[in-house]
């Protein structure tokens, strides 16, 4: 499956949702992705949300729908998941899961 480049909307979301105070902006391979105490929170990949979170939180998550990144074939993260549309597309709870993310960055 090619590549897809994720929308200008869906970058401006992101950045709009995602970016709390501290954090820095940068791009990895063509990707938005946002960093906070030298440790990267939350990824834009082909326009899907991807957060770094605990295993508890990311056990969680996945219960609710997430799945693990798995940016090229066989090799899965096991602490960066992919989060569900019905919690990206919510601002509240996609709030509420950067807010966990950036929790686990900072400990």
């Amino acid at each position: 499956m090619p590549w897809k480049k994720s929308s200008l909307d869906a970058v401006q979301r992101f950045d709009a949702l995602v970016a709390v105070k501290g954090a820095e902006r940068g791009v990895l391979f063509g990707c938005p992705i946002y960093v906070l105490e030298g440790q990267r929170y939350a990824t834009l990949y082909q326009g899907e949300v991807v957060l770094r979170l605990s295993p508890m939180d990311a056990a969680d998550l996945i219960s609710r729908g997430g799945r693990a990144f798995e940016p090229i074939k066989g090799r899965r993260s096991k602490d960066r998941i992919i989060l569900p549309e019905n919690i990206s597309a919510n601002p509240r709870s996609l709030r509420a899961w950067v807010g966990k993310a950036v929790a686990y960055a900072r400990s």
